[in-house]
C-alpha cells in the first residue's frame, strides 16, 4: 500500500500545467467558520497528528477522535456520525478534544481451547 500511495502523488508533482497561485504559505482559513476536524486514532492512510496539526493550524477548528482502526470515520461510527450530521445541518460542534468510542472492536480475544 505504501509503495501504490508514494507512486500516485507523483502524478501530480509531475503535471506539466505551471501553477501560477500555488500556496506556499501554511492554509488557516481566517475568516470562515469553524471546521470540524475528524480522525481516527489508528488511521492506516492520514495520521492522527496530522489531523492534531491541521487543527492548531486552521484559525477555528475543534478536533474530534474516532478510537479504533481503520480508515475514514463518518458511516462507521454513530458517535462521529451524529457529530458531523450536527456540524453539517446545524452548525453545533462537539467540544474539542471530543473522543468517540468505537461501536465495535476492531479485533476481538482469541479463543482458547478447552483443556480436554
Amino acid at each position: 500500500m505504501g509503495t501504490r500511495a508514494a507512486y500516485s502523488a507523483l502524478n501530480c508533482a509531475r503535471w506539466p500545467a505551471p501553477d501560477k497561485d500555488r500556496v506556499t504559505k501554511p492554509l488557516t482559513a481566517a475568516g470562515s467558520p469553524t471546521a470540524l476536524v475528524v480522525a481516527g486514532r489508528l488511521d492506516p492512510v492520514t495520521p492522527h497528528h496530522w489531523a492534531e496539526t491541521m487543527t492548531r493550524t486552521l484559525d477555528s477548528a475543534v478536533l474530534l477522535t474516532r478510537e479504533g482502526v481503520g480508515h475514514g470515520s463518518y458511516g462507521i461510527n454513530t458517535c462521529v456520525d451524529s457529530a458531523v450530521d450536527a456540524a453539517l445541518i446545524h452548525g453545533a460542534h462537539p467540544a474539542d478534544g471530543t473522543v468517540c468510542e468505537t461501536d465495535t472492536p476492531a479485533t476481538t480475544r482469541p479463543l482458547v481451547p478447552r483443556n480436554r
